[in-house]
């Protein structure tokens, strides 16, 4: 049998009303229950606020009567004043019941305890000491007039000591609390235990701490006392005795209520029914329409979802259809197969952190289709979110891989109306674009340069405005000819420039192929054409100019071939008479030495002194004659064309050597800093290694010192001629400076010394020993440079330095 509404509905209001007074009930029972357990919690912490202040009070009480009592102990002449004191003051306090006196040492020294009837001194030989008390290590670190508060017998919670810190000893006071803690316990509004956390007997019994309220008493830094007061229990089951009239009370007014209200309730509930009905029927075709705009989209709206790692769960038909794959392709996979390989992984990894932040992405991004085509889509990038945890992505895309492409056109088209403007602008021609009237249209600046006017100015005039006007009619002809025929080019013609000066300009003229209403006017400068023509009738005279220097040239080379094959015969002519000379020339000198020694073994006297004399200047023109056959020898060997290790510094003595007969005569030489002398010569003096051909070297320090000698020997004084050599060594380079004080190079040559056919000298030389010096150098990888310094020219030469063997 089925229950009708109306009985469902009665029912239900009699519920409703009994747990609604129910619940009404309870509600008021437990509000009421914990404002008076947060009162009294309240009330119950104010008392433990006031037993600490009281508690404190006494401590500090004590602690000011402990330090006057010190003072006077401490005036204490012997023990007995002391006991005298104690039993007379200290005990007056009937809660002070043991006073003793301890070391720093631990040990007691004195001690005196309260009895029934009178006091009790305690012998030496029962003092004790208290290293092993726990407490005494708290007394160690105590100051002077310092107070430690100490319980040190845990059964008995009220003894309390009281330990003041003297200079050499300790004081201790053992005061009796128990009055004190009574009245905390007793004399308050609510009772009050206290204990000593740390016996182990009273936490036994503390098993319901949770209807307790404690606070901490500390006497030190390590022990306590703990004030306890039990809450008050407020459960009240006063409810219980109301429950028939609830009940009641409950079931009447559920009576009443569905009386009231049934009736037309139950009748909105019919055409509630009703309406609902309606609404299934509508939304069962929302439903149908919902699933046919589903396929509507799928087909041509692209879009993806996405996991949290980028895995591809669902994506469109228009989506597949538009990159070749199948929905069954993509699922499962990562989205990276769809990126192209130009996008930056930075800029990936800044949209999925933006889009992780909880913002949308909306731009643009390339990709790669199935078969490799690129594209480009607009992007919308939404997180989906699940109890503010990301799980996913939804990506709504459209093409616009077609836009971009207009877009590259457009840049490029621009890019080549840029380039089409730059060279308008500055090619050297004047170029204007004009009409089939001949009105300028457009021109460039080189046109206005040309005639002098302003670029406004050009515009609003005809091509004929700016010729002869004997020479109108002709231009008219031809720009009727040049529609019929398309160009024509190089024809002169004089213009008016705007000042009224003429102006002679090579004219050039052609139709726009894509537009046959406009015409391109090209006018050229001559002065090109005139210098081209000059130039021509000079090419011939430089031609002969040139072939008249190599001539030149050829003969000086035949000249020097000629030289060159006489410097060898006389080379080997020269080391032919070294030999030949050295032979008789060792016997003198051998002969020479042995009558020395017989001269010096002759008696002292007058024609002794005068033959050793003799002997000693003859000894020294040998020397000399031998140092210039080896040197002779030396520059007349064979030149070997490779290089070898060479002691640059002994080319030099070489080289100054060969020319110590004209030098001489022509001023001082000084080869670092020392005035070079034939008779004394030591090749090994100074050791500079480069790996150079030293008979090309040699010859190279013999052209420096000829051309310097050929410029001091036009300096009159002789003092005032001086040729300084320097050898020197720079990081890893050999630098030869010759410096002289001849005045120096002319500036109008200094740049071009080294070239051929350049030189200073008047009447003889032509000029190419320092080209042929700079040659050699080169080819031994050095440098060679010319410049002015002080009052006088400097030759430097750089060679690379030799490692050492």
């Amino acid at each position: 049998m089925k229950i009708s509404f109306y009985i469902k509905l009665f029912l239900a209001f009699i519920v409703f009303a009994v747990l609604l007074l129910g619940f009404s009930s309870f509600a008021f029972n437990n509000f009421y229950k914990y404002h008076n357990e947060k009162k009294d919690k309240k009330e119950t912490i104010d008392i433990l606020n006031q037993e600490e202040k009281f508690f404190n009070y006494y401590l500090e009480s004590y602690d000011e009567k402990i330090a006057l009592m010190q003072s006077n102990i401490a005036k204490a002449k012997n023990k007995e004043e002391i006991i005298e004191f104690v039993e007379n003051s200290v005990f007056n306090d009937e809660n002070i019941y043991t006073f003793k006196i301890i070391g720093l040492d631990s040990k007691e020294k004195f001690r005196i305890e309260k009895i029934s009837d009178g006091i009790k001194v305690i012998n030496e030989e029962k003092l004790k000491s208290i290293f092993t008390k726990k407490y005494f290590k708290d007394m160690r670190v105590l100051k002077p007039k310092e107070i430690l508060h100490y319980n040190s017998n845990l059964e008995n919670i009220s003894q309390i000591d009281f330990i003041l810190r003297n200079e050499n000893n300790f004081y201790v006071f053992k005061i009796n609390f128990a009055q004190v803690f009574n009245k905390i316990e007793n004399d308050f509004l609510k009772k009050t235990s206290i204990i000593n956390p740390s016996d182990s007997s009273i936490n036994k019994n503390l098993n319901l701490r949770n209807n307790i309220i404690s606070k901490k008493i500390y006497l030190n830094d390590n022990q306590y006392f703990e004030f306890i007061i039990k809450n008050e229990d407020f459960t009240n089951d006063y409810i219980k005795d109301y429950y028939k009239s609830i009940i009641i009370v409950g079931f009447c007014i559920a009576l009443f209520l569905s009386l009231l209200f049934s009736g037309p309730i139950a009748k909105l509930n019919t055409e509630v029914e009703e309406k609902n009905k309606k609404l299934d029927l509508s939304i069962k075709k929302n439903f149908l329409e919902l699933n046919e705009n589903q396929k509507v989209i799928d087909k041509h709206i692209m879009f993806v979802r996405l996991t949290k790692d980028n895995i591809i769960i669902d994506a469109s038909y228009a989506f597949c259809y538009f990159l070749g794959y199948s929905k069954g392709e993509l699922i499962g996979y990562n989205y990276n197969i769809l990126i192209h390989k130009d996008m930056k992984k930075k800029e990936q990894k800044r949209i999925w952190k933006q889009i992780k932040s909880g913002q949308s992405y909306v731009g643009e991004i390339k990709g790669s289709k199935k078969d490799s085509e690129a594209f480009w889509i607009d992007l919308f990038v939404e997180g989906i979110f699940e109890n503010k945890k990301l799980v996913g992505y939804t990506v709504i895309c459209t093409d616009i891989t077609n836009k971009k492409k207009i877009e590259e056109l457009y840049v490029d088209l621009n890019k080549q109306v840029e380039q089409y403007n730059a060279i308008f602008e500055n090619v050297n021609s004047g170029i204007s674009l004009i009409d089939s009237t001949g009105n300028f249209v457009k021109l460039n600046g080189n046109f206005s340069k040309f005639l002098g006017y302003n670029s406004k100015e050009l515009l609003s005039m005809n091509c004929t405005d700016i010729i002869t006007e004997d020479s109108r009619k002709i231009l008219q002809k031809i720009l009727q000819e040049v529609r019929e025929i398309g160009n024509i080019s190089n024809l002169e013609k004089i213009f008016v420039r705007k000042n009224g000066t003429f102006i002679h300009l090579e004219l050039s003229l052609s139709i726009l192929s894509s537009d046959k209403e406009h015409l391109v006017f090209v006018v050229n400068s001559l002065e090109d054409k005139r210098k081209l023509q000059e130039l021509n009738q000079n090419l011939e005279q430089r031609i002969n100019q040139e072939v008249e220097k190599n001539i030149q040239k050829d003969k000086l080379h035949q000249q020097e071939q000629i030289k060159n094959a006489k410097l060898t015969s006389i080379g080997s002519l020269a080391a032919g008479i070294a030999h030949e000379i050295n032979t008789p020339l060792t016997y003198i000198k051998g002969n020479l030495e042995l009558m020395y020694y017989d001269i010096l073994d002759l008696p002292e006297d007058e024609i002794r002194n005068r033959m050793k004399y003799d002997s000693e200047k003859m000894k020294e023109g040998i020397n000399r004659i031998a140092n210039i056959v080896e040197s002779m020898r030396e520059m007349s060997q064979s030149s070997k064309e490779i290089k070898e290790r060479t002691n640059i510094y002994g080319t030099l003595i070489t080289s100054l050597t060969m020319a110590y007969n004209r030098s001489r005569q022509v001023c001082k030489i000084y080869l670092n800093e020392k005035l070079f002398d034939i008779d004394s010569i030591n090749k090994n003096e100074f050791v500079f290694c480069s790996k150079v051909q030293k008979q090309r070297i040699e010859q190279v320090w013999i052209i420096v010192i000829n051309n310097a000698l050929d410029e001091l020997i036009k300096v009159e004084d002789y003092e005032k001629r001086v040729l300084n050599i320097l050898l020197f060594e720079e990081k890893e380079q050999i630098i030869i400076k010759f410096k002289d004080s001849a005045g120096g190079i002319k500036e109008e040559i200094i740049n071009d010394i080294f070239e051929p056919f350049v030189s200073s000298k008047e009447h003889s030389g032509m000029g190419v020993g320092l080209n042929i010096a700079k040659k050699i150098i080169d080819e031994q990888e050095g440098i060679i440079k010319a410049y002015n310094e002080e009052n006088g020219a400097v030759f430097e030469i750089r060679l690379k330095k030799c490692e050492e063997e």
